[in-house]
């Protein structure tokens, strides 16, 4: 899934922890690029990626430095990155 709205001293760790709550985690990345912070998650089954999009989409995010409310959606890779 891709992950927007990240707050920028989001981590890859706290992602996954936060992505982790629709079901098994098996990568997590974050990048910062232009003005924003992104993450793109993997899911072990389609199921947990479905149910992320489902019930982790609007949340609020937050670690021990700041917050906000994320988006999520489902990401093709394929498509080369143009979020």
């Amino acid at each position: 899934v891709l992950v927007t709205g990240l707050p920028s001293s989001a981590s890859w760790q706290d992602l996954k922890d936060h992505m982790r709550r629709a079901g098994d985690v098996c990568f997590a990345e974050v990048y910062r690029e232009g003005g924003g912070t992104i993450g793109i998650v993997d899911y072990t089954n389609y199921d947990d990626m479905k149910y992320a999009i489902k019930k982790l989409d609007d949340t609020e995010f937050k670690n021990a430095f700041s917050k906000g409310y994320i988006r999520v959606k489902e990401y093709d890779g394929k498509r080369g990155r143009s979020y």
